[in-house]
């Protein structure tokens, strides 16, 4: 019980140092944003952009200012009483030019993300022998009694893409909504059900565990879990040219502005311009993975595969 309550006070003080080091991080960009030198920008536009940026109400008109609040929300967007959705964040693409006093800022930033991330994981451990929805609940009264009733975790871990070292070039792409699908067991299923309602109070899930074991066992090698990336990805790689040719680094996937070392004149370096929208692509469906249109068990995103 010792350990617990330590490790419940560095969760809430890592948690203090990312919104110190995140609010830095905000007002260098501020600064930028009103800085009698011109700093160059690219922001992409596509449409949960645009949605993003009305969230945090400051236009495309203000990049610099706009990246700020983006990097300091660390909150579910949206009403106090809304609840959140964990698996959605706000995503606005692109390339700002920056000075290295904001590289240094960024990387702070990065390095408490990590630490806060360290310290939910250790604490989420020391806490293993509970259900998952009972430490869920724990880790979401630490944060009320922190002061952070609506964190949004994956938007505290998530990093900001930096590029510390002035490349000759970058390289921007568009990597398209992705859909996995990968075939599941009904053994598999029902222990995740469970783990979801251990304690059989959720008519939901108990319906979905009598439908599983309700199968013929016929259907046993058709049950399909379908996990979809709804949003397109922009990806970000640096050029640097030496004697022997172009040396790419990936950088990453630019959910959020990647902050570019900027050259004298607050330049970014050449870069690919793309589409504020990536174009849409004709997915052909193979037919051994053709899925009902309805989920067999919903709480898994688990399908029937259609064998007619």
């Amino acid at each position: 019980m010792r350990t617990t309550h330590r490790l419940a006070a560095q969760v809430s003080a890592r948690l203090e140092e990312l919104h110190r080091s995140a609010a830095v991080l905000r007002t260098a960009m501020e600064n930028l944003q009103e800085s009698p030198k011109p700093w160059q920008s690219y922001l992409l536009e596509p449409p949960f952009a645009v949605e993003a940026a009305n969230r945090l109400d400051v236009t495309f008109t203000a990049p610099f200012a706009l990246a700020g609040a983006l990097f300091a929300q660390l909150d579910h967007s949206g009403q106090s009483g809304e609840a959140g959705d964990a698996r959605v964040t706000l995503q606005i693409p692109g390339l700002l030019a920056v000075p290295a006093g904001t590289i240094r800022k960024a990387t702070q930033l990065n390095r408490d993300k990590e630490a806060f991330a360290g310290a939910v994981a250790d604490y989420r451990r020391a806490l293993g022998h509970l259900p998952s929805p009972e430490r869920d609940r724990l880790l979401r009264d630490l944060l009320v009694a922190a002061g952070y009733p609506r964190a949004h975790l994956r938007q505290c871990y998530r990093q900001v893409l930096v590029c510390p070292r002035q490349p000759h070039a970058i390289a921007l792409s568009w990597v398209k909504a992705r859909k996995s699908i990968r075939k599941v067991s009904p053994q598999w299923c029902e222990k995740k059900l469970i783990q979801l309602d251990p304690t059989g109070a959720d008519a939901g899930i108990q319906y979905q565990l009598q439908l599983l074991g309700e199968m013929q066992h016929s259907q046993y090698q058709d049950l399909r879990q379908v996990q979809v990336q709804s949003r397109p990805n922009l990806q970000v790689a640096e050029i640097f040219r030496t004697k022997s040719g172009d040396d790419y680094r990936q950088v990453g996937y630019g959910a959020m502005p990647v902050l570019v070392l900027g050259d004298d004149a607050g330049s970014l370096p050449d870069f690919t311009r793309v589409d504020h929208q990536p174009g849409a692509g004709q997915r052909r469906q193979r037919r051994d993975l053709a899925l009902g249109r309805e989920p067999f068990l919903p709480a898994l995103r688990v399908f029937l595969r259609q064998t007619h």
